[in-house]
């Protein structure tokens, strides 16, 4: 196999890597966070989050951070939040929650760096919005 074949086989190897989500900027978790679990019957808590979309430059900022309260789910919960989409009044405004920054406990969530990820779509003018997430349907391996 000569180096051309290899090169090329390597390219098409790299490529089909998925990417993984980064964030555009940082802003300390407050008070006006939401946030909720994730749960699964019979496990309980898998992932604690705090988000917040924000308006920068006039455009929606999707902004998160987690924490695992189990290690052992980490794996399968990263998996579903790469799935997982943000509806802003039924239109999905970003897909794949990956980028949220982690946390070594629920208490530093509070006052922790929360990724944020431009989305593209403009700010509404109005504040008559509908948030919501869209969690994949099926199941989750640990």
């Amino acid at each position: 196999m000569g180096i051309r074949a290899i090169t090329a086989a390597m390219a098409l190897l790299f490529s089909a890597v998925p990417a993984i989500a980064a964030s555009d900027f940082q802003i300390p978790v407050d008070d006006r966070f939401g946030g909720g679990t994730v749960d699964f019957s019979g496990y309980g808590k898998g992932y604690i989050y705090k988000m917040k979309l924000i308006d920068r430059e006039g455009q929606i900022a999707v902004c998160g951070a987690g924490y695992f309260p189990d290690a052992s789910s980490a794996i399968g919960i990263r998996r579903l939040m790469r799935r997982t989409e943000v509806l802003l009044n039924g239109r999905k405004v970003v897909r794949d929650l990956s980028f949220f920054s982690q946390v070594r406990s629920e208490a530093a969530l509070e006052g922790a760096p929360a990724n944020c990820v431009l989305t593209g779509f403009p700010t509404p003018k109005t504040n008559d919005i509908e948030i919501d997430l869209k969690f994949p349907s099926g199941f989750v391996r640990f």
